[in-house]
């Protein structure tokens, strides 16, 4: 299967539609937290939402960790997201990892994730970093996928929580 030709843009107005059905699957699955707010408040006020999203690339405090926020678009919709750490706290070490991402439900199964991975490494790449980690849980079959297809190299597994499935933690070398 090839993958979908999709591209990453920072967060934008312009894919402002798209994405509120997008955020809407995400929502009915329970993944409400990458608003960090309420739906309505983000409807009222897209360009808040967009300028506080740009925002988090810029260091506000000591203990603040930047992340590059980036939307996966196909065919001028938004079909995923994606988010690019510039360092690692022990918190991230642990649970988090450098990138993290999230396929639109409807979405899934075509590739996208993966594709989303590979454009974002060098991405990664032009913000210092020369290698990445990126974890996923050992019970998340697609995204070991993901990570593997793009050269992540399993270094350790670990039990974070006895209730939670096994922490999967992979490096990926920028070169």
């Amino acid at each position: 299967m090839s993958s979908p030709k999709i591209t990453l843009v920072p967060p934008t107005e312009a894919h402002r539609d798209t994405f509120l059905r997008g955020l809407r699957e995400f929502q009915d699955e329970g993944l409400p937290w990458y608003i960090g707010g309420d739906l309505a408040e983000v409807e009222r006020d897209f360009g808040a939402f967009v300028a506080k999203k740009l925002a988090e690339a810029t260091r506000r405090t000591a203990e603040f960790v930047p992340s590059t926020q980036l939307w996966a678009i196909h065919e001028e919709q938004f079909v995923g997201r994606i988010s690019i750490r510039h360092e690692l706290t022990e918190s991230l070490r642990r649970d988090g990892g450098h990138i993290g991402y999230d396929t639109v439900p409807s979405f899934r199964g075509r590739g996208v994730a993966t594709e989303m991975l590979r454009l974002a490494l060098p991405v990664a790449r032009t913000l210092g970093l020369h290698e990445v980690l990126v974890t996923c849980n050992d019970t998340n079959a697609a995204s070991i996928r993901v990570i593997e297809r793009n050269g992540g190299v399993l270094r350790e597994t670990q039990v974070l929580d006895p209730t939670k499935p096994a922490k999967r933690y992979y490096w990926i070398d920028l070169g």
